[in-house]
């Protein structure tokens, strides 16, 4: 009788065991990298480009590996894009300016778009609008668009786009959202 309850009793603990074993490796982050094409940073009041990282990492509730890239340094950054599968990628801003880029090379690469986020584009119907627009008809979600309050930061971009939640300081604080927004995903 006792070797029959010791039995019983190490596979329940065996199955507990391994069951929170299971459980834990749920609870560890899935997204490790995210790559930054960050906004202008060159301005009086800007953000320097390390600055834009903190305040990303800073939506997350673990440690993240945030590559940035200037807005300036495009080529560098597809190219970087290309390597990486299964990256979520954010456009900050200036940084926008090549959304239809990194969507075309998701698409050619069979990733998701919805791993793309853009981050309040500067809309005045120029290059970063026409950009952001083509990234959209290409699958992005517009759910993935953040826009702030004003054109100069993504308003009327494109129909059905998220706006930024209410934050500081006004425009550099939807970097913290959109990674809040990834954290949850």
């Amino acid at each position: 009788m006792n070797a029959k309850y010791f039995f019983v009793s190490a596979v329940a603990v065996s199955a507990l065991v391994v069951y929170f074993s299971f459980r834990q490796k749920d609870r560890s982050p899935k997204i490790k990298d995210v790559i930054l094409i960050g906004g202008l940073d060159n301005r009086k009041g800007d953000k320097t480009l390390s600055e834009q990282k903190i305040l990303l990492q800073q939506g997350f509730t673990h440690p993240i590996n945030i590559i940035a890239f200037r807005y300036n340094d495009t080529k560098s950054a597809l190219e970087y894009i290309r390597t990486k599968p299964n990256t979520r990628i954010v456009l900050f801003s200036a940084g926008c300016s090549v959304s239809k880029e990194v969507a075309e090379i998701l698409k050619s690469n069979r990733e998701s778009l919805n791993h793309l986020y853009i981050v309040e584009p500067y809309h005045s119907e120029g290059k970063t609008t026409k950009s952001v627009q083509a990234a959209v008809r290409l699958g992005v979600p517009t759910k993935n668009v953040l826009v702030g309050a004003y054109s100069a930061s993504g308003m009327g971009i494109v129909e059905n786009a998220r706006p930024t939640p209410k934050c500081t300081p006004n425009h550099w604080c939807s970097l913290t959202e959109v990674g809040k927004i990834i954290n949850t995903k």
